[in-house]
C-alpha cells in the first residue's frame, strides 16, 4: 500500500498506519536505494517515524535565483558572523568590563554564559525547525539574539550582563544550527559544499576578528559597543531574510497539538547534562577549582549519569525523540559524527591555542597573532571552496575525508615540535597543512551525512546534531587542552601566568624561560592529543560508506518545489 506523502509542514497524525508511515519515508531520488524503517519488530522511539515529512516542503515556495539568492545568503551570513564573532569578541573587553564593574572573580561567566547556552540547546532548534519552520525558527533566534545584545550593551551590573550574555546565546545557538539547516534546504546537495565553505570562512573569519574588534571598541569608544553593533547589522540581516525568503508554510497545526508532541523530559535531561559536564570542564580549564576536587568531579560524573539517562530516555521511552537513535542508525554513520566530534576538537583547539603559542611562547601581541594565525585561516577557507567545487564536479566525498584527517595527522604531528626556537617557515609550513586538512573535512563530513540518511525528512535533525557534536566537542579540546597547560603552569610553580601572559615579556631572562618552557611542555601535550584523534579519525574515515551526491545537473529542491 502507498499514499502520496502530503504537502506542507505538518505532524503525522497517530492514526496513519505503519505501511503508510512506511510509504511516506520510501523515497526515489539519485542515492542508492533507501531502506524502509519498518519491521516485523515492534516499533521503538528509534524506530519513531519524524515530526514532519518530505523536507522539500520546507523549501523556498520558488526557487532562489540571482539577485535574490545573493541577498538571502548575504543576510544568512551576516546573522551567522554575529553570532560566532560573539564568542571571540569579548576576550578582549574583560579587564574593561571587570573594572567597570569592579567586579573581577565573576568575569570568566561573561564568556562561559554565552558559549554554555550557544552549546546545549542546539539541538533543539533542530526541532523547532521542524515544527515552527526554518524562516520563522531563524528570524526568532535573531530576534534573541539582538534582545540579548541590546541588554548586554545596557547593562548596569555584571549580574545583569551575565543574564543577557545567556539570552544572547539562545539566540546564537538558533543562528548557527539554523544557517546550515537553511544551506541544505535551498541548495541541492552536490552543490552543497562549496556554499558551506563560505560558512566556515565566517567561522575563521570571526575567531580572528572577534578579539580585534573587541580591543578596538574598547580604546576607542567603550566596551558596550561591542554588543550595540551587533544591532544594526542584525536588522539589516533580518530584513533581508523577512523579504526575499519566502519558505514554504506549515498547515494550521493546533498549538497544543505541536506542544504536546514535544519530548520534554529529553530536553530537561540534555540541557542538563550538557551544562553540567561544559561547567565541570570550564572550571577546571580555568584553574577556577583542581580538576580532583569535588565541585569538577561532581558536576562531569552527574553530567555523563544524566546524558546516559537521556540517550536511554530517547531509545526505550521518548515518542518523538529530540535526536533520535536512528540518526546513528550505521556504523558508517556513527563513524561519521565520530568524526564530527574530532573535527571540532582540533578545529577550536587550534583556533584557541595557536593564538597562545605566538602570544604566550613568541611574544606575539593579539594583533600580530592574528596575522600569524592568517596562513591557517585562508588555506583553509580556499581549499574549503575548492573541495566543494570538486565534490560537485567528481561526485564523491569520502576521499577527501580520509585525505584530510590524513594531512591532518601529519601537521599535528609536525606541531608537537613548535617551541620556543621554531622557525617561522616550519610554523607557516605547519599551518598550511592544518589549514588544508580542515579544509577537506569541514563542510565534506556534513554532506556524507546528509548522503547517508535513510530519511530526508531528518535534514534539519541531522544537521543541528552536526552543529552540536562540533561545537561540543571544541568545547571539549579547549577544556581539555586548557587543563594540559595549567598544569603543566602548575609544575613549574607559574600557574598565574595562564591569564596575564602580557607580564610574561617584563620579566627578567632566567625567570621567563621556565615559564616559557612550562608552556611549550602543556602545548605539546596538547599537541600530541591531537595528532593521535586525528590519526583515529583518518582510520574510522576509511569504513565511512561512499554514497551518490547526486547527478551532476541535479535539479534543485527549490526547482522541485516550483514545479508542484
Amino acid at each position: 500500500m502507498t499514499t502520496e506523502p502530503p504537502k506542507g509542514d505538518v505532524l503525522l497524525s497517530k492514526q496513519q498506519s505503519q505501511e503508510d508511515l512506511d510509504a511516506t519515508f520510501e523515497e526515489k531520488g539519485d542515492l542508492e536505494p533507501v531502506r524502509s524503517v519498518s519491521s516485523t519488530k515492534a516499533p521503538t522511539s528509534q524506530d519513531a517515524p519524524p515530526l514532519v515529512e518530505q523536507p522539500q516542503d520546507f523549501g523556498p515556495k520558488t526557487p532562489l535565483t540571482g539577485i535574490r539568492r545573493a541577498l538571502v545568503f548575504f543576510g544568512i551570513l551576516v546573522t551567522l558572523f554575529l553570532a560566532a564573532l560573539d564568542q571571540t569578541i569579548v576576550t578582549t573587553t574583560l579587564p574593561s568590563i571587570a573594572k567597570d564593574f569592579n567586579n573581577f572573580s565573576d568575569i570568566s561567566w561573561v564568556g562561559t554564559a554565552y558559549l554554555l547556552t550557544t552549546t546545549a540547546v542546539q539541538p533543539l532548534y533542530g526541532v523547532a525547525a521542524d515544527l515552527a519552520g526554518r524562516k520563522r525558527s531563524m528570524l526568532f533566534a535573531c530576534s534573541i539574539f539582538m534582545v540579548g545584545s541590546a541588554l548586554c550593551g545596557a547593562a548596569q551590573s555584571m549580574t545583569m550582563l551575565i543574564v543577557a550574555r545567556t539570552v544572547q546565546g539562545l539566540g546564537g545557538s538558533g543562528i548557527i544550527a539554523l544557517t546550515m539547516i537553511l544551506v541544505a534546504d535551498i541548495v541541492p546537495l552536490r552543490q552543497r559544499g562549496t556554499y558551506q565553505a563560505l560558512v566556515a570562512l565566517i567561522f575563521a573569519v570571526a575567531a580572528i576578528l572577534g578579539p580585534l574588534l573587541g580591543g578596538a571598541f574598547t580604546d576607542n569608544v567603550s566596551w558596550r559597543w561591542a554588543f550595540y553593533i551587533n544591532l544594526p547589522i542584525g536588522a539589516l540581516a533580518m530584513f533581508l531574510l523577512t523579504v526575499f525568503l519566502h519558505m514554504n508554510r506549515r498547515k494550521n497545526v493546533p498549538l497544543h497539538t505541536t506542544l504536546k508532541s514535544l519530548d520534554y523530559t529529553g530536553i530537561f535531561l540534555m540541557v542538563g547534562s550538557i551544562i553540567m559536564i561544559l561547567l565541570g570542564l570550564n572550571w577546571g580549564a580555568d584553574a577556577k577549582y583542581p580538576w580532583n576536587s569535588p565541585a569538577v568531579l561532581c558536576l562531569i560524573i552527574i553530567g555523563v549519569v544524566v546524558g546516559a539517562v537521556f540517550i536511554l530516555n530517547e531509545w526505550k521511552v521518548a515518542k518523538r525523540p529530540i535526536i533520535p537513535l536512528r540518526l546513528f542508525g550505521t556504523i558508517s554513520i556513527a563513524l561519521t559524527y565520530l568524526n564530527v566530534f574530532i573535527l571540532g576538537f582540533i578545529f577550536l583547539g587550534l583556533l584557541f591555542f595557536l593564538p597562545l603559542y605566538f602570544q604566550a611562547v613568541n611574544g606575539a601581541s593579539a594583533v600580530r597573532s592574528g596575522i600569524d594565525l592568517l596562513p591557517y585561516v585562508i588555506v583553509s577557507s580556499v581549499s574549503a571552496i575548492i573541495v566543494g567545487l570538486m565534490m560537485t564536479r567528481f561526485n564523491t566525498y569520502k576521499e577527501f575525508v580520509v585525505a584530510g584527517f590524513i594531512i591532518g595527522t601529519v601537521g599535528s604531528g609536525l606541531m608537537t615540535t613548535f617551541d620556543e626556537y621554531s622557525s617561522q617557515g616550519m610554523i607557516i609550513g605547519t599551518l598550511i597543512l592544518q589549514g588544508a586538512s580542515m579544509g577537506l573535512t569541514v563542510n565534506t563530513l556534513l554532506l556524507g551525512i546528509h548522503a547517508q540518511l535513510v530519511n530526508k525528512s531528518d535534514i534539519a535533525l541531522s544537521t543541528s546534531l552536526w552543529t552540536f557534536l562540533r561545537t561540543f566537542g571544541g568545547v571539549f579540546g579547549i577544556a581539555i587542552g586548557g587543563a594540559f597547560v595549567q598544569s603543566s603552569l602548575s609544575e613549574a610553580g607559574a600557574s598565574e601566568y595562564a591569564q596575564n601572559i602580557q607580564a610574561i615579556a617584563k620579566l627578567p631572562q632566567d625567570v621567563k624561560a621556565p615559564i616559557l618552557r612550562a608552556f611549550v611542555v602543556g602545548l605539546q601535550r596538547f599537541f600530541i592529543l591531537l595528532t593521535v584523534l586525528s590519526g583515529i579519525a583518518a582510520i574510522a574515515s576509511i569504513f565511512i560508506k561512499k554514497v551518490s551526491l547526486g547527478p551532476r545537473k541535479d535539479t534543485s529542491p527549490t526547482a522541485a518545489i516550483a514545479a508542484e
